[in-house]
């Protein structure tokens, strides 16, 4: 093609319509950036959820440096202030006492532990059962002590007994004389 018949192609094109093409081009260009643009945000918001739902059961498991649990023991200062917790009366033999404790079981106050300084323990609860806390022992004897019936255990090197009197149980676990200390425990 010479100059001359170029010249004379370009003198029947409309202007206008080259421009509206390119406006058009130029408008489809920008809508493929505005979708690509919203897909991407659309993912973003989609691992911002995710995350936020992977997380959040893990936010109702209790730290334990927080966690804290009561203390099932409540040692007091006298066997008075003992069985005004408790309720009821509590026998104590005459030697010396190391400490006074009460039981707290389901937030009630339901048993009481005399710790004596020779290292025997005196336990008593409402209802029956073996509550001195040493399982496994052989029953050594079984026998009458003011017409109680008392039960006497060994485990390994400790000697204990269990009673039951008026709808309570005892339990008597070491001490210099056992037998002795059972009797009067269950005057």
């Amino acid at each position: 093609m010479k100059a001359k018949n170029i010249l004379d192609a370009m003198n029947g094109v409309d202007f206008d319509m080259i421009e509206d093409a390119e406006k058009k081009h130029k408008k489809n260009r920008n809508l493929v950036w505005v979708k690509w643009a919203a897909a991407a945000a659309a993912c973003l918001c989609l691992v911002i959820y995710g995350r936020a739902m992977m997380r959040q059961p893990h936010s109702n498991i209790p730290n334990p440096h927080y966690v804290q649990v009561a203390n099932p023991m409540m040692e007091v200062n006298s066997i008075e202030e003992m069985e005004e917790y408790l309720d009821f009366s509590v026998p104590c033999l005459d030697k010396e006492v190391a400490s006074y404790i009460v039981m707290v079981i389901n937030g009630y106050p339901e048993s009481g532990r005399i710790r004596y300084a020779d290292g025997s323990n005196f336990n008593i609860k409402y209802g029956s059962g073996d509550i001195s806390g040493i399982y496994g022992g052989s029953l050594e004897k079984t026998e009458k002590t003011n017409n109680v019936l008392v039960s006497y255990y060994v485990y390994e090197n400790t000697h204990y007994a269990i009673w039951e009197k008026n709808g309570f149980t005892h339990s008597l676990t070491g001490g210099e004389n056992l037998e002795a200390e059972v009797a009067t425990l269950t005057h």
